[in-house]
């Protein structure tokens, strides 16, 4: 089969002739993606934008296959400083499963990423009765889903796709100013003590286990900020840093 579904498969074929959402008006949603900025879906409308969204799931491999195809329309068309806004919607992963699966398979300026559980995906999937991975959706600025099922997929395919609503190729807005968050994050693996070396204070600093909850946070005084992780368990965490309403998370591994 094309796609990976999540229905009985007795209902296969009647769900291979029907869009894989059956909402033709969207209904709003909020989440969070990877690097803890939030998208409101009616904000984005209201503003007279068209919004692309890819619902995939860590464990698909169909969603794995086209996730750089996905991205390279989010670059082609301006890197959602554009007509468009391009988000990614997982169903179940956490954080680190998701960041996995983006760092694997959507190239290396990937749409923004939503995890399943504490991005807040899950919910939003089931409200689009999402039935099948993946699923591509497009909604004009009024709320209708003008597209809700853009299958068979690929770069080329979701461009025309795109083209067809006069949404046209911009440029990306320069990622490199003075808002962005530039920091180091080492030793990796840590075992005691991670240290996150800054350019300027005032930092907020944030250490995120895997299921989405802050289990370290502090506020940047000084350019090298040490973080006490000696309590922690082994495993994998997120060190999140926030700076002038920019934020970057990074992967690390704490071992004993």
């Amino acid at each position: 089969m094309k796609k990976v579904t999540l229905f009985l498969s007795a209902l296969a074929m009647t769900f291979m002739l029907q869009a894989q959402t059956p909402l033709t008006q969207a209904v709003d949603f909020t989440v969070t993606d990877l690097n803890g900025q939030s998208h409101t879906l009616f904000d984005y409308l209201d503003d007279g934008k068209y919004v692309c969204v890819d619902f995939f799931a860590y464990w698909c491999g169909p969603c794995a296959s086209l996730a750089d195809d996905f991205s390279a329309n989010f670059n082609m068309y301006g890197c959602n400083s554009g007509d468009v806004v391009f988000l990614a919607i997982e169903y179940e992963g956490t954080e680190q499963q998701v960041l996995d699966f983006e760092n694997q398979n959507a190239g290396a300026n990937p749409a923004p990423a939503a995890s399943g559980t504490s991005g807040g995906g899950g919910p939003v999937h089931s409200a689009y009765g999402i039935q099948a991975y993946p699923t591509f959706i497009l909604i004009d600025p009024s709320g209708a889903i003008v597209e809700q099922d853009i299958w068979p997929m690929d770069q080329n395919i979701l461009d025309t796709t795109l083209s067809g609503y006069g949404l046209n190729h911009v440029d990306c807005a320069n990622e490199i100013d003075e808002a962005v968050v530039e920091y180091r994050v080492y030793p990796v693996p840590a075992s005691d003590i991670v240290n996150v070396q800054l350019t300027e204070t005032g930092a907020s600093i944030e250490l995120i286990d895997l299921l989405g909850a802050t289990v370290v946070s502090t506020v940047a005084t000084e350019l090298n900020t040490q973080l006490n992780i000696s309590d922690l368990d082994a495993g994998s965490y997120l060190v999140r840093v926030s700076q002038k309403g920019e934020v970057r998370t990074s992967a690390i591994q704490v071992v004993k």
